[in-house]
């Protein structure tokens, strides 16, 4: 099962060149993780969050374009003992073209141990719903 976001593109994220910035990518890719998390009820609240990302990846397919609408769709690929990948497309929502691929790694993570925590099994057995 997969996750979906949508996302309208803004003025302010695209560039000189006349087309969304890459840096706005990875902008919708953290949106589209903390969609995922939350919406899907992994998390109950934000405020749960222990997370922090090791890894953040992006390939550029296509152009985006200001005042456009973007679907993402996140699903998990892989879950460790401290951390989860999430894989994302996103795509124009109108023609369904293909605009950027992602990857995350987030890493569970207790901020006053300052270390990496194992993923609770309550956890696990939510993310395996969105494993494809």
């Amino acid at each position: 099962m997969e996750h979906q976001s949508l996302v309208r593109t803004r003025f302010c994220e695209s560039d000189a060149l006349g087309h969304i910035n890459n840096v706005s990518f990875f902008i919708y890719l953290e949106q589209a993780r903390v969609d995922f998390f939350i919406d899907t009820q992994i998390l109950e609240d934000i405020e749960d969050w222990s997370f922090v990302a090791a890894s953040v990846h992006c390939d550029f397919k296509k152009q985006a374009f200001v005042n456009q609408s973007l679907v993402i769709k996140t699903w998990v690929s892989h879950i460790g003992r401290t951390s989860v990948k999430l894989k994302h497309q996103i795509f124009e929502k109108i023609n369904e073209e293909l605009i950027a691929e992602g990857e995350d790694v987030l890493v569970s993570y207790n901020v006053t141990e300052q270390k990496a925590d194992p993923l609770s099994e309550q956890i696990k057995e939510k993310l395996k719903l969105y494993t494809i």
